[in-house]
């Protein structure tokens, strides 16, 4: 028999709100284990500062212990319910309209938090470290709307139903800002691209 995994042991999602709601902040932690990272990614990825999702990511786990009420297991995950509360802290963060987009981000921050040493980096992580940052930039670009879609689906996970909720419009809507996004990701990343190459050939 194999090794049983200690994460088999450990509360569902559910059970340990239920534990919040009856007096128990303790309960907290392991939630915050579970899904603290994604949120502060999730926060980063919309805010492009380290800063921002480091509160956000505070705010999110707050607003969960004093309104623990609010989740509702029957109707969708705990990481797409933590989503829609953390968009609405980014966007109150920023005081961004619902439709606007985002404004430019702290480049400099976010890499000096992940950047390590270049004679540590073999060449094709330097690489890869190139594209991620022209990535985060394009995505940075997006209008808020198609950027809603892109984070949420894509690179969160989220159904289309769980997207379609977060965002307070039809699942067809978010089909339509999702295809619309990957276009506007493959300009803008072609943009970056061609802006990079030129800086490097001056």
């Amino acid at each position: 028999m194999p090794p049983k995994d200690p994460a088999d042991d450990e509360p569902s999602d559910a059970i340990l709100v239920e534990r919040i709601r009856d007096g128990s902040p303790a309960a907290l932690e392991p939630l915050y284990r579970r899904h603290g990272g994604g949120i502060y990614r999730f926060a980063l990825l919309w805010s492009g500062s380290t800063s921002v999702a480091a509160d956000v990511t505070q705010e999110v786990f707050m607003h969960l212990l004093t309104h623990a009420a609010d989740f509702d297991a029957s109707r969708g995950r705990m990481s797409a319910y933590l989503c829609g509360v953390a968009r609405n802290f980014v966007r109150r963060q920023l005081a961004m309209p619902a439709h606007d987009p985002l404004p430019e981000t702290d480049d400099d921050a976010l890499m000096r938090s992940l950047r390590v040493p270049e004679e540590d980096e073999p060449l094709p992580q330097l690489l890869r470290k190139t594209e991620l940052e022209l990535l985060r930039k394009a995505i940075a670009r997006l209008p808020a709307p198609y950027r809603d879609a892109l984070i949420l689906v894509e690179l969160h996970g989220c159904s289309y139903v769980e997207a379609a909720s977060i965002c307070g419009c039809e699942i067809g809507t978010i089909r339509s800002r999702l295809s619309r996004a990957r276009n506007f990701l493959a300009d803008k990343l072609a943009d970056e691209c061609d802006a990079s190459i030129s800086g490097e050939i001056r």
